[in-house]
């Protein structure tokens, strides 16, 4: 259902951006006819299969753009609870929701969740080990390397220690 909402979600993002670069080049566009309008700007027939590409496009990007991922720790989430909420504190994040085995958080800027539809959520499967965490690719991708690096460099000093 989750999928669904998030493909709805696109094609009206999408939708919406289309018409505005669409709108602003027939505003500035030099070459008006006279009586020419919007929906003049397109070939005949040609509405419908932009329609259908906008629905194959939402569709398929929120397989490409959400991502699960198992994150490896030396030891259980308890341990670097502590680390992983200061890490996504430093990248902007605030925690949502903390139960037991689960752990969501979300931007902090009003701004970066509407760009993103309030599809920003990072949820933490804390269960089992390896951990298993879900979100959008980009941000999980980040948020994982710097867990990682938090991650490797406690275990230097506790080595060195």
């Amino acid at each position: 259902m989750r999928y669904l909402i998030r493909a709805l979600k696109y094609l009206v993002y999408f939708a919406i951006i289309f018409f505005l670069i669409v709108g602003i080049v027939y505003l500035f566009s030099n070459q008006k006819a006279a009586g020419l309008s919007f929906v003049d700007l397109f070939k005949e027939g040609s509405l419908p299969k932009i329609a259908i590409f906008f629905v194959i496009v939402s569709a398929i990007y929120p397989k490409l753009s959400f991502y699960k991922k198992e994150l490896y720790l030396n030891g259980d989430f308890t341990k670097y609870a502590e680390m992983i909420d200061d890490v996504m504190k430093k990248l902007d994040y605030v925690p949502e929701i903390h139960e037991a085995g689960r752990v969501t958080y979300i931007k902090n800027s009003a701004y970066a969740r509407l760009t993103r539809m309030y599809e920003d959520r990072v949820t933490f499967e804390t269960a089992d080990n390896p951990v298993k965490v879900e979100g959008y690719r980009k941000d999980l991708l980040r948020i994982l390397s710097a867990i990682n690096y938090r991650v490797r460099q406690e275990s230097r000093e506790q080595e060195s220690a």
